[in-house]
């Protein structure tokens, strides 16, 4: 597996790792990926320490704002369902408050609905 640290420093941008019981999942670009090329996932069972269990997830080049304003705009000019409900946009909030009431009390904050 490649190492992706060398691309965090080169590159302002997210990436992120998930442990676990049964293994890891890397991240290459979480957020904002790039639109001039592909994403990757990186997914391990940690079956052995020199990457013989990994398998990676490559994703093709998109504009993933473009594809989010497309959806949008053809829902509302079919009148279909937006792909993305306002429900859920609110839970979002809801969470990014408790990450902050969290700051500052220092402490665990569940999300309100």
């Amino acid at each position: 597996m490649p190492s992706l640290h060398a691309a965090r420093r080169s590159h302002p941008i997210s990436a992120y790792t998930f442990i676990g019981t049964r293994g890891r999942i890397e991240i290459e670009v979480a957020f904002n990926s790039p639109n001039d090329r592909t994403t990757r996932i990186f997914i391990d069972d940690c079956r052995d320490l020199f990457g013989g269990g990994v398998e990676t997830e490559t994703f093709p080049v998109c504009d993933q704002y473009t594809l989010q304003g497309d959806a949008f705009s053809k829902a509302v000019l079919e009148g279909t369902e937006v792909p993305v409900p306002l429900e859920d946009g609110i839970r979002n909030m809801a969470v990014i408050e408790a990450i902050f009431r969290s700051a500052e009390s220092n402490q665990w904050e569940v999300p309100k609905k």
